[in-house]
């Protein structure tokens, strides 16, 4: 890249001109990527965003139901279930209620990338290292939720 920058600098003092049009192939090309590491950052920013936002209202809407379910367990512990069956049952429940959405949208994303074929060379390409992220953020609201609910659940 620096050999480029620098043909591109002494094609400008030898032809001054090009400062006036579109310039020339490297100034183009920083402008083009200029506008488009702008668009990845924003897109990777709101992806973050919208994931703590749907993580966060799944996990709230688990744990506001979580005071109505404790006479529900609490009616199993009676009749004599085991705690470790409980806490199995809470694990899968959660598990299902967390995996439906992020399976969803994950199908969502896959298909929406086809929007930007036009725009992006290779708009798959490194979709593993956001799906990564995406996959440890969300399960530590699934971790974190799970711990709550049986926190408020079983006692």
């Amino acid at each position: 890249m620096p050999t480029i920058r620098s043909i591109s600098e002494m094609q400008l003092k030898r032809y001054p001109e090009l400062k006036m049009g579109s310039g020339d192939k490297y100034q183009q090309y920083q402008t083009i990527n200029g506008f488009f590491s702008g668009l990845e950052f924003m897109g990777f920013f709101l992806g973050i965003a919208f994931l703590a936002m749907l993580a966060s209202c799944l996990m709230f809407k688990i744990l506001s139901g979580a005071a109505g379910d404790v006479k529900r367990y609490q009616m199993l512990h009676k009749i004599g279930t085991r705690q470790r069956a409980l806490r199995q049952s809470i694990n899968k429940e959660i598990a299902v209620l967390f995996t439906v959405p992020a399976v969803i949208g994950i199908v969502h994303v896959l298909v929406g990338v086809q929007m930007f074929k036009a725009l992006l060379v290779q708009p798959y390409a490194y979709i593993e290292i956001p799906f990564l992220i995406f996959l440890v953020l969300y399960l530590g609201y699934y971790f974190l939720t799970r711990y709550l609910y049986k926190k408020i659940v079983l006692k």
